[in-house]
């Protein structure tokens, strides 16, 4: 009897195994297929293409192209090819805000046009751009991002009152929010000024509160993820928001949290200290009821 079921059991396992070998069929993964723009390119002009956004990567699928960022720009991409005739190829750009774009490459002696706008191009046809994460963002996509930090600037909730001024220029700290283990820390500067201030650079760090004149300083840099805009200059009389997104942190009873913006050329730099009390006001972003 034992020797039956076994038999049995064999059997229904041999069924099942030549079952599914037949039920394995590939898969089809052209629902998936990114459509790729189609793009003219020669050897005697430029071609142009004007992004949305900051260029990150650009990978090119043949040597007889060559590609480079227009220099005094972050968001336009200008291309040629080495000489005439190249057979037709492809390129791929993935952008600052995640977006994935790709392009196949043909050659014309004679494009029919050779600067092309995407911004323009996807308002007027709500062409949707696959997108993908960046390491340093974690879970949270860049289109997600950038959403956060708009909202944050827009909603300009007070949530806090650090402030640092320096003649007639003001820094404050006005709220920092937390989301898939980042901080969003939202500062805006006003130039009551009658000079423009051009800001050199922000920089956050950790740094030890002095006890003693013995104790040494201990001072750790952080660096921002992103931040919502890139402005350099505050012109006299007006404000500026940004938003500085970081990687999740802590402090002790013995740190504070520096957050210095300098001024380029001059002598009014900005200085907004934070304590282990103050960190802990942080909201999550889930309170602004994006």
């Amino acid at each position: 009897m034992k020797t039956i079921i076994k038999y049995m059991l064999l059997c229904l396992l041999t069924v099942n195994i030549v079952v599914g070998q037949e039920n394995k069929k590939p898969i089809n993964l052209s629902n998936a297929e990114v459509t790729p723009y189609e793009i003219e390119l020669t050897q005697n002009k430029t071609t142009h293409i004007l992004f949305p956004s900051s260029i990150e990567y650009v990978d090119l699928g043949s040597s007889e192209i060559i590609a480079n960022k227009v220099e005094a720009t972050s968001n336009v991409l200008r291309l040629k090819t080495v000489k005439e005739d190249i057979s037709p190829t492809n390129f791929t750009v993935i952008t600052n805000d995640g977006k994935y774009y790709s392009f196949n490459a043909t050659y014309n002696k004679k494009p029919t046009q050779l600067s092309y706008d995407l911004t323009k191009f996807e308002k007027q046809n709500s062409k949707q751009q696959s997108e993908v994460l960046f390491k340093d963002l974690g879970s949270t996509s860049p289109s997600l991002a950038d959403l956060f930090m708009k909202a944050i600037i827009k909603k300009n909730k007070k949530e806090l009152n650090i402030k640092s001024k320096n003649y007639s220029v003001e820094a404050r700290l006005k709220s920092i929010y937390t989301q898939d283990g980042k901080l969003y820390f939202h500062i805006s500067i006003n130039n009551k000024s009658n000079l423009p201030y051009t800001v050199d650079y922000v920089s956050f760090k950790i740094k030890d509160k002095r006890t003693t004149k013995r104790t040494t300083i201990q001072e750790v840099a952080l660096k921002p993820i992103r931040s919502y805009s890139d402005f350099q200059i505050i012109n006299s009389h007006s404000k500026q928001d940004n938003v500085y997104m970081l990687d999740q942190f802590t402090l002790s009873d013995k740190q504070v949290l520096l957050i210095e913006a300098n001024e380029k050329s001059g002598v009014r730099s900005l200085v907004l200290k934070l304590t282990k009390a103050n960190l802990l006001k942080v909201k999550n972003i889930s309170f602004l009821k994006i």
